[in-house]
């Protein structure tokens, strides 16, 4: 099978080498370092990247990589420091979506903060949406309801996983949550998802300030707590840059 499939580990950064802390350097010197340590071989690849500052190159070589079956490509600052647990926005995937093409866009990570029982063909799963907001100081703020994206058998998954963690009244942690969108089942801050959507924009409503538009679940992120959510600041600086202003 190996034969048939062969393996390839594509190494696309380095953190440390010979006692050295890489971490604080920036990008352009990390690659410098990893392109002379790497040894490349059958499975060990480095990992291709371009260095631009023109935009349509880099949409032109996203599309060459949609096209070669992959997700797209990762935007880097290319002055950046390595920052452990989240890609920030120094990091920024610029993926083509459903709908749309051409837009830099990034994912959100939420926690659950409740659901919804279901209604029609979604009363047999018992949930039909969830809450989810993002980091706020010690606090966590509501940011969008989630009813799209989610297949038949991850509903199922998603509600089996909600009722271990569903309280009887709302968690102290939980801030400025308008009644409206009170959930039916509170749950406590621990199931981690990674959303999307077509923009963000501002929301007298929720306790961020700022709603996801058209949001829908990606995935269920196994490998976060509720330490490594979206902060408000992170929300902030994304809103902005998209040209929103203050």
């Amino acid at each position: 099978m190996a034969a048939k499939l062969p393996l390839k580990a594509f190494v696309f950064d380095i953190l440390y080498k010979d006692g050295e802390d890489l971490l604080a350097k920036p990008l352009s010197g990390r690659r410098m370092i990893l392109e002379k340590t790497l040894k490349r071989g059958e499975v060990l690849e480095l990992s291709p990247q371009i260095v631009t500052e023109n935009a349509d190159v880099i949409r032109k070589y996203h599309d060459e990589q949609i096209k070669n079956g992959l997700e797209g490509v990762v935007v880097k600052k290319w002055e950046s420091p390595y920052e452990p647990g989240r890609r920030g926005f120094s990091w920024v995937k610029f993926k083509g979506e459903e709908g749309k093409t051409g837009k830099l866009t990034d994912t959100i990570d939420c926690v659950v903060m409740g659901y919804y029982r279901g209604e029609g063909k979604r009363s047999g799963f018992g949930i039909g949406a969830f809450l989810v907001g993002i980091k706020k100081d010690d606090t966590f703020v509501t940011i969008s309801k989630i009813g799209t994206g989610v297949s038949d058998e991850l509903w199922r998954d998603i509600h089996n996983q909600l009722e271990k963690l569903k309280v009887k009244e709302k968690p102290k942690e939980y801030a400025d949550v308008d009644k409206i969108f009170n959930p039916d089942v509170w749950i406590r801050p621990q199931l981690v998802v990674e959303v999307a959507g077509d923009d963000l924009t501002k929301s007298p409503n929720h306790g961020a300030g700022i709603a996801i538009r058209f949001p829908r679940l990606i995935r269920i992120r196994t490998d976060k707590g509720s330490d490594d959510v979206t902060t408000l600041g992170e929300l902030r600086s994304m809103f902005k840059n998209q040209g929103n202003g203050r």
